[in-house]
């Protein structure tokens, strides 16, 4: 029997792929969809995977991954792209390895000026808009199905602390002063994810401090407008 996931059937015993799967909580969600891999470039991440019981996980790059083309239904790459300084050639591998008319899921940060010195602690590289996204797509062979921001009821709460100044300050003091003045806020943050949930099932978000994208592979390559590379 097949297994809907976000929207998407998935074949029954499909092949799922989870890039930069840090220490296996996506990996443990996702089992229950189908048979599922995952890779990561820190050692210690792996090394904790296998010892929560993951199965098939392994060192990887996620700029030359270790698996044949067209090899799984389901590829996830969850918050990883935005911390990879050849993005582009990361996108590619992972387009690869999806097999035709399967599916890539990312997630990445959203709307480049709202890049700050926490962005910087966090690793991040860049922000992305869903222009950029869809077009990583099109170059790739890759039919954008949803890209929609998310973290989008808190978004207002972000964007005035980073009108304010950093949202890091001092070592991280700006996070320890959030935990600290306001304990409730995990709660209310919580609240308003779930909302979120519901509002998203049915809509894309126009703005939000994230950037969610589920796209199809087609094998059909193409040039977006405007692009003359």
């Amino acid at each position: 029997m097949s297994r809907v996931l976000g929207g998407v059937r998935l074949p029954q015993g499909a092949k799922i792929l989870d890039v930069g799967c840090g220490t296996g909580g996506n990996l443990v969600f996702l089992e229950k969809y189908g048979e599922v891999s995952g890779c990561d470039c820190a050692e210690e991440a792996i090394r904790y995977c296998r010892s929560r019981g993951c199965g098939d996980v392994r060192i990887a790059d996620i700029c030359e991954l270790p698996y044949p083309d067209c090899s799984y239904d389901l590829v996830t790459c969850l918050d990883v792209l935005e911390h990879i300084p050849l993005d582009t050639v990361a996108f590619q591998e992972l387009a690869r390895v999806t097999k035709p008319h399967g599916f890539l899921l990312l997630t990445v940060p959203a709307n480049p000026r709202l890049y700050s010195s926490f962005d910087c602690v966090s690793g991040h590289l860049r922000r992305y808009t869903v222009k950029e996204m869809r077009e990583l797509g099109l170059k790739n062979g890759l039919r954008a199905l949803r890209c929609s921001h998310y973290i989008s009821l808190a978004h207002p709460l972000i964007r005035f602390y980073i009108r304010k100044g950093d949202l890091v300050r001092g070592n991280g003091r700006w996070i320890q002063d959030m935990e600290t003045a306001y304990p409730a806020s995990e709660t209310a943050l919580s609240i308003l994810n779930r909302l979120e949930y519901v509002i998203l099932r049915h809509f894309d978000l126009p703005w939000g401090s994230s950037l969610v994208s589920l796209f199809q592979k087609t094998g059909e390559v193409r040039k977006p407008k405007g692009d003359f590379s």
